[in-house]
Parts: structure tokens; C-alpha cells; sequence
């Protein structure tokens, strides 16, 4: 049997430990796309089918050139 750590946790199973990777890499994204939202000015909703932001165009435009770098 093979151990493997991530985060602190011990997998055995592959399949776990690829599900908790892919966990972690959707909230650290969400986490990083919140924080730009609110340091733009920018409100952001999170729906069924992805995310959705709703600010001024300026805001907007900003919100953008943060993503972009």
C-alpha cells in the first residue's frame, strides 16, 4: 500500500486524493476571483452555472485588468 500526503491528510486511494486536490484548486481560485471582485468594487455571485459579477462599467473594467495580470 502506497501513502501519500497532501495538505496534511493521508490518502491510500488515488481517487481521493485527486478529488482533494481538485477541492483545493476550486477554492483557492473562488478565493482569489472574491478577493479581486472586492478589491475592484465589484459584486460577484456564485450560481448553478459559474459566477456572476454585477458593478459599474468602471469597476467592471478594472475587475478585468486585475484578472488579466
Amino acid at each position: 500500500m502506497i501513502k501519500m500526503k497532501f495538505n496534511g491528510r493521508t490518502f491510500t486511494n488515488g481517487r481521493s486524493l485527486a478529488d482533494a486536490m481538485v477541492r483545493d484548486m476550486n477554492q483557492k481560485i473562488e478565493r482569489n476571483l472574491r478577493q479581486a471582485a472586492t478589491s475592484s468594487g465589484v459584486q460577484m455571485k456564485k450560481t448553478s452555472t459559474g459566477f456572476e459579477f454585477e458593478g459599474s462599467p468602471e469597476n467592471i473594467d478594472r475587475l478585468q485588468k486585475q484578472l488579466g495580470k
